[in-house]
């Protein structure tokens, strides 16, 4: 309840936050001719945490935004559409400020828009149709994998909905299982490096070995597996994949109810684990008096 509380919460400011910008950007007067209304041919997608409503009390949040060129200015050519990637990038860069500003009163979220094709070398904000094609022919399987979880959050519905349908198509494409259990093994022991190396931390409730890592990328990898014969198991959120699984006779009832159990204490543990710290953290305190304070928390 508290990661969809937290998810629901966050939901809502992005969607203020970007109806604000683009009233602001109306009010002066920067919405160039051919755009239409702004507020249907724009939408952000959230990845990650967000995606799969599993917030935490300090994530960072995964935004990506998409833009089609409206229907009567399709056949323009190339200087509309240049405008609108301006004008649409000028809204991700003002939204994301907004967001992430600090202020006498804190900021709301960290905010991470490196997901998006070719990450930072990329464009801020792709087209739709360039974003389905990245997905379709050039997409590596970690960023297949991740989409598992994109889900739209706020703009245009119509959009979203379409993005959703495209994707699901290219999720459901049957993939070599050999080469997905290499691609998860590979991110996993890269993962646990990362975090054994991390300075001054002890054990990493989210990175390290038996963390919430391995639930999410076991879950994961079923899903791409499995998923082109039974595309009921496509859904974002982890505790909801598993109950599939287990429906699906994938993983048996006892599995299913352990990994639950275990996944959901050690974000239990994560949430805490920020909230004493006030910051994005995943390491169990090393001092056994600082240990127990966790615990009674």
């Amino acid at each position: 309840e508290v990661m969809l509380d937290l998810t629901t919460l966050a939901e809502a400011l992005v969607g203020m936050a970007l109806r604000k910008v683009l009233g602001e950007i109306r009010e002066e007067g920067k919405i160039p001719d051919g755009a239409g209304n702004p507020e249907e041919h724009f939408c952000i997608l959230a990845f990650g945490k967000l995606g799969g409503q599993e917030l935490n009390y300090s994530s960072d949040i995964d935004l990506v935004g998409v833009f089609e060129v409206p229907g009567g200015q399709a056949a323009k050519g190339g200087s509309d559409r240049e405008a609108l990637k301006e004008l649409y990038a000028r809204v991700m860069e003002r939204v994301s400020l907004d967001l992430s500003r600090h202020t006498e009163a804190g900021y709301a979220y960290r905010v991470d828009l490196r997901l998006r094709p070719h990450g930072q070398a990329g464009d801020l904000v792709p087209s739709f149709s360039g974003l389905m094609d990245y997905y379709r022919r050039e997409a590596s399987l970690w960023e297949i994998q991740a989409a598992l979880r994109i889900r739209p959050i706020a703009g245009d519905p119509g959009l979203g909905k379409r993005f959703l349908e495209e994707m699901r198509c290219i999720l459901l494409e049957r993939r070599d299982t050999e080469e997905i259990v290499r691609s998860i093994v590979g991110m996993r022991q890269e993962s646990v490096r990362k975090a054994a190396r991390s300075l001054g931390g002890g054990q990493d409730v989210k990175n390290g070995e038996g963390g919430i890592r391995d639930v999410e990328f076991l879950v994961q990898g079923l899903q791409l597996i499995h998923g082109p014969d039974r595309p009921e198991l496509l859904t974002g959120n982890t505790l909801e994949a598993l109950d599939a699984l287990e429906e699906a006779r994938l993983l048996p009832e006892a599995v299913r109810a352990q990994l639950e159990e275990d996944y959901l204490l050690l974000r239990r543990v994560e949430h805490f684990l920020q909230i004493m710290e006030g910051r994005q953290t995943h390491a169990l305190p090393r001092d056994p008096a600082e240990r127990k304070a966790l615990a009674r928390r």
